[in-house]
């Protein structure tokens, strides 16, 4: 498997974007991460893998902080962050291969936090020192084209959970488009102006399922978005998105309608049933 957040972390991360503070508690990044390596590959997105279990190799304790996790960064359809440091995990007893990595909370068992394998095996001859340069591990999430979180929102959460920078649970704010959005950029397409437009206050979602493997978190809302009828032409609404502010702000996710709706003075304004508005977290497959 890529590297990728685990599927537990992905709720968590969610939930401190959309859940309101009633249903879910504010994130609290850990001080330490601790980080293992593996000689067979992780075995899903959901658990971990094969921890070496050899005498001198341990997992590495990392202080949680942009020094160790640089700010994340999003490449195409990527978003990730890398160790900023190297990695020193002792003295192989004997020869070893690695094939993969991960993240946990504990220096011993704990609750996995995500992983992923080497793009080739690292091999280590017996009595060389294990040592990861840095750059060479990445934790990461899928960006989104269409559906899932933006960029911009990817990119909060990492830095929240790897290097512990303060993300604070945002207002959201419903609106709709009439040109495409970005959703890798968090950039909103063209909203209507006049007419009666205006963007509305959203309640947060209220609970985080985990869902397949490449679409492992995701909540509906708590209310459906009805926008008011139109007293001026307002173009043709094709996209829908959530943001932090009622003007201006980051769009945290949104998804393309799929019918397009025509908006005329006398015709009724935008609904969104609540159940189909989704936030989502995505692995990168």
């Amino acid at each position: 498997m890529p590297s990728s957040i685990s599927g537990s972390l992905a709720s968590e991360l969610l939930s401190q974007a959309f859940v309101s503070s009633s249903n879910s508690p504010a994130y609290i990044p850990l001080g330490t991460i601790y980080i293992g390596l593996f000689t067979t590959a992780p075995f899903s997105y959901f658990d971990g893998g094969g921890e070496v279990e050899e005498a001198g190799i341990s997992r590495v304790a990392i202080t949680n902080n942009l020094t160790n996790f640089p700010l994340a960064s999003t490449s195409g359809l990527v978003t990730q962050k890398v160790n900023g440091s190297p990695l020193s995990f002792g003295m192989a007893g004997s020869a070893l291969s690695f094939l993969g990595f991960g993240f946990y909370d504990s220096a011993t068992f704990g609750t996995w936090l995500g992983g992923g394998s080497f793009t080739v095996p690292l091999d280590f001859a017996s009595g060389v020192d294990v040592l990861i340069a840095a750059g060479s591990i990445a934790i990461a999430i899928n960006t989104a084209s269409v559906g899932g979180c933006s960029g911009f929102l990817c990119r909060r959460l990492l830095d929240m959970a790897f290097g512990s920078v303060e993300y604070a649970k945002p207002s959201l704010f419903g609106s709709y488009f009439t040109t495409a959005p970005n959703y890798i950029t968090g950039i909103g397409g063209v909203e209507p102006v006049g007419g009666s437009y205006s963007r509305i206050g959203i309640l947060n979602g209220a609970s985080v399922s985990n869902g397949s493997e490449q679409s492992f978190a995701s909540l509906p809302f708590a209310s459906n978005m009805l926008f008011a009828n139109p007293t001026a032409n307002q173009g043709t609404a094709i996209a829908g998105g959530i943001f932090d502010a009622a003007i201006g702000g980051n769009l945290l996710c949104g998804g393309d309608f799929a019918i397009p709706r025509i908006l005329d003075v006398g015709s009724s304004g935008v609904l969104f049933p609540n159940s189909s508005i989704q936030a989502r977290l995505l692995s990168v497959a």
